[in-house]
Formats: C-alpha cells, sequence, structure tokens
C-alpha cells in the first residue's frame, strides 16, 4: 500500500480503499442483446444453478457467484454472453453509440468494450476497431465473432498516427494504454511497475492519443477517455493539456451516473492548477461500487479547426457467380429454412481467398487506408457443402427452421469435445440428408456438424480452438 500512500488525500475513506484493494475482484458479465434478453440470460442461468446479480446501474449486466468461472459455461461458448469488468462498462456508457453512427475505438483489444458498443450499435453503423499490436487483435476478433457483430471492422496501426484518410467520426472512444494501478485486485503485480516516473512517460503517448482522436472527431461529436489507473499524470494533466490547446473547440461533459458512485475529477493535483471543468471528470475509486479503479472524461467538440478532410467511403459490391448474393442466401435458404428477412440489411463481400464475410449495408468504410477485415467470417470457399462458420452459425442459427436439431447434456459434450454423435430417431427425422447442421443446446445455436445418412452419425465441427472438456451445462 505504500505506492498508494500518494492518494491518500484523495481517497475519502482510506480504511475502505485498503481493504477494497485486498479483496478478490467480483466477476460480471453483460447479457449479448444480439442473441438473448437480459431476462432470459437470468432465467437460463438459475435453470443451470447460477444466480445472477443485476448491476443496479447497467442494464444487462449481472454479477457472477465466486464459483462460477465465466469461460467454461455453454452459454459464454454460445455468446449469450461477455466477460467484462464491471467498471469499464462506463465508457461505452458514456459514449452512447447508436446504430448508423460512425464510431471508432482506438485502442480497442482485447475488444471488450468493442464488443459492448458494437452491440449497442445493434449491429449497424460503423464501428472500426483499431489497436497496434497484431496479437491482441487476434484476440479481439475472436470475441467479436463469438458476439455475432458484422458491424465492426478491424485495421492493426499506431492510433497516434491514424491517417486523415480514415475519415471523420461520430464518437470515438480513447482507452489508453496506461499504468493499470486500479487493476490490482486482478493482478497485484503491476504495482511493482507502477512509478510516478511511468506515468509521465505514459502519459506523453496518451496525450497523442486523445490529440489525433480531436483531429478526427466530426463537430458536435464525442470522445471519451479513460484509463483504470489512478495517476493523475494519467488523467486529468492528459485532460488539462488537451483542453488547454483546443481552446474553445472542446468542452467537458458530465459522467455522472446514476446509481454508481463516484469522486468529481481533480482540479488541483501538487500545487497545479487544472481546468476548472475537470470536476465533471469521474474517478471510480474500488471501494466506492467494489470494482477496480476507473477515470474516465467526456469531451464534446464543438469547434471546427481540428477537421480533416477525406469523407470517401467504400461502398460494397456483391460477388459474381458461385459468390453471388443470390446464390448463397438461395442456398441458406434451401438447406437451412432461413427467411431471406433475416438478411435485409446486410450483405456478402469477398475480402480474402478464404471466403465471404457479412457486412451491413450501411457500413462506410475509407477507401485508402489498409483494413484488416470487414464484419463477421461468414462462408468458407473450397467446401463441398455451403459451409458456414461457427460465428455465422451462432448468429444466424436461431432463426433456421430446417436440417436444426437439439443436443441432449451428453450429446452437447460430446459435441463441444469434436466427439462423434448417434442421434436420436427423432433427431435423425428431422434431417433431410447428409450435410452439415445446425446443433442447439436448449434452443441456443452451438455450431455445425455434418450429418452422414448412411452411418447415421453427426460428426462434430465445432472448432479445435474453441473446444472444452470441462463445459458447464
Amino acid at each position: 500500500m505504500d505506492y498508494f500512500e500518494r492518494y491518500r488525500d484523495l481517497i475519502e475513506d482510506w480504511e475502505a480503499f485498503v481493504a477494497a484493494v485486498k479483496r478478490p475482484l467480483p466477476t460480471t458479465i453483460w447479457a449479448n442483446p444480439l442473441k438473448i434478453t437480459a431476462e432470459k440470460l437470468q432465467t437460463l442461468m438459475a435453470e443451470g444453478g447460477v444466480d445472477l446479480t443485476p448491476v443496479p446501474w447497467y442494464p444487462g449486466a449481472f454479477r457472477l457467484p465466486d464459483a462460477v468461472m465465466p469461460g467454461l459455461r455453454w452459454e459464454y461458448l454460445a455468446g449469450l454472453y461477455q466477460v467484462q469488468e464491471e467498471v469499464a462498462l462506463l465508457p461505452a456508457l458514456l459514449l452512447d453509440p447508436q446504430p448508423g453512427e460512425r464510431v471508432l475505438d482506438m485502442c480497442a483489444a482485447p475488444g471488450n468494450k468493442t464488443a459492448q458498443m458494437g452491440a449497442m450499435m445493434q449491429n449497424r453503423g460503423t464501428l472500426i476497431a483499431n489497436d497496434r499490436s497484431n496479437g491482441r487483435m487476434r484476440a479481439a476478433r475472436h470475441t467479436f465473432s463469438r458476439i455475432g457483430l458484422v458491424n465492426v471492422t478491424t485495421m492493426t496501426r499506431d492510433g497516434a498516427n491514424l491517417p486523415a484518410e480514415i475519415g471523420l467520426f461520430d464518437k470515438i472512444m480513447v482507452d489508453v494504454p496506461c499504468s493499470c494501478e486500479g487493476t490490482c485486485r486482478k493482478d497485484p503485480s503491476v504495482l511493482e511497475r507502477s512509478s510516478v516516473g511511468t506515468s509521465k512517460k505514459i502519459a506523453r503517448i496518451q496525450t497523442a492519443l486523445l490529440r489525433k482522436a480531436v483531429q478526427l472527431c466530426r463537430p458536435g461529436g464525442r470522445i471519451v477517455y479513460a484509463t483504470c489507473t489512478f495517476a493523475p499524470e494519467e488523467n486529468e494533466l492528459v485532460i488539462d493539456a488537451i483542453l488547454r490547446e483546443s481552446g474553445d473547440a472542446l468542452h467537458l461533459c458530465s459522467t455522472a451516473v446514476p446509481e454508481l458512485a463516484a469522486s468529481l475529477g481533480l482540479t488541483e493535483w501538487q500545487g497545479q492548477e487544472l481546468h476548472p471543468d475537470l470536476h465533471r471528470a469521474s474517478r471510480i475509486w474500488p471501494q466506492q461500487n467494489d470494482t477496480g479503479g476507473f477515470f474516465v472524461a467526456v469531451l464534446e467538440k464543438v469547434g471546427s479547426q481540428f477537421s480533416v478532410s477525406g469523407n470517401q467511403y467504400l461502398g460494397f459490391e456483391t460477388e459474381p457467380g458461385d459468390l453471388s448474393l443470390e446464390n448463397w442466401l438461395g442456398m441458406l435458404v434451401e438447406r437451412f429454412g432461413l427467411d431471406a428477412k433475416v438478411f435485409e440489411g446486410l450483405t456478402a463481400v469477398r475480402w480474402s481467398n478464404r471466403g465471404l464475410y457479412l457486412v451491413n449495408k450501411d457500413l462506410q468504410l475509407p477507401t485508402q487506408v489498409r483494413l484488416d477485415s470487414p464484419g463477421l467470417f461468414f462462408i468458407r470457399a473450397g467446401h463441398r457443402y455451403l459451409k458456414m462458420t461457427t460465428a455465422a452459425t451462432l448468429l444466424l442459427g436461431q432463426h433456421a427452421t430446417r436440417n436444426r436439431i437439439d443436443l441432449s447434456p451428453e450429446q452437447t459434450q460430446a459435441y463441444l469435445q469434436r466427439q462423434t454423435i448417434i442421434p436420436t430417431e427423432a433427431q435423425a427425422a428431422a434431417l433431410t440428408d447428409t450435410g452439415f447442421i445446425i446443433v442447439c443446446y436448449r434452443g441456443y445455436p452451438l455450431g455445425l456438424a455434418v450429418f452422414h445418412t448412411k452411418s447415421n452419425e453427426i460428426e462434430s465441427h465445432f472448432p479445435k480452438a474453441w473446444s472444452r472438456a470441462d463445459v458447464q451445462l
């Protein structure tokens, strides 16, 4: 606790703070509205023996009992919920991304806030998820796939040097790299790496990222700056520097949220007077809500001197021949009984040799910037039978009316371990012929399998990387 002594005068209840920091951090999840309602998830989990406690300030979020391993439950693998630290839900709530808007997440990995925003946008609009780390973005893309996002496009660049050609955005998330002091309940070792010198060094990167966000935000747009650290050098001092640079082009908005306890942002630190409006920022101390530590500020751009040009966006064209919109839609309708209305507002694009990606039609991507991949990897090319990806099956399988079966608990365990399943007579009667089928558990899609009529066997095609031997049902 010695390092935290420099914050002692800022903390209202020091003993409560010390006690909170020493306790394990509660686990929080949010229901994925693209696949299930919060009420249905709560009921489903209760039937499985897990009682969820609602988070009072964030509708659709719940705390799990201490003994539950969230990543080892079938509901997680089916994309029905996402695990995210409770206080980390705040930035997206304050950014308030809406369907149809153009949104940028500058430092997106590991992808939780991007996934949260993509779902909040109802899978519409444009959400560009950027991060400089290729490895961390691979993990983020896995999250986007499991959640079922078609409105997220990934790119791997240094956020502070994003080109003007990327265009302007309505909303920008700047969840910057930081010293992570507020995560010490999960990882106490972060304190061994924390120091004032480290905070001052990181602050230069943070300031550059926020400055770029100001440049890329349209007039009238909103920017959320967030860290998971207590250090004023990385929080209020960064905001203060950008406000002084921007003059009247920016103003700070309130960050108050009903039922979430928070402290006001600092307007003075170690004798230095800061911008008087910084009291509108929020500091979340661990003892206030039994969460991690956090800082968040909301800036609105009211001027135009930072505006950039380059608002030419990519319009998608459907592929000819075997990969045309009409062809793959017809095959899906025939095989799985999907209603064509499911695909209203969507289209498929050939982005790589792997196959097709499913995207929303109102996606607006820059024409002169290298992007990784758009939307959801949808259909693999080169198979004898039409094969959707597992991610697409999790999203679309809920609408299937043909060649879809529900598995028993024993069959589900076998499927998740990539084992062969012998269908019951009733299950086999629901399948038309040899080919891909959609398998579900308790009515929710888990992925694809192949039904072999001659041997009367179901071959699991659950991804090797997702396979689990100890999934809780």
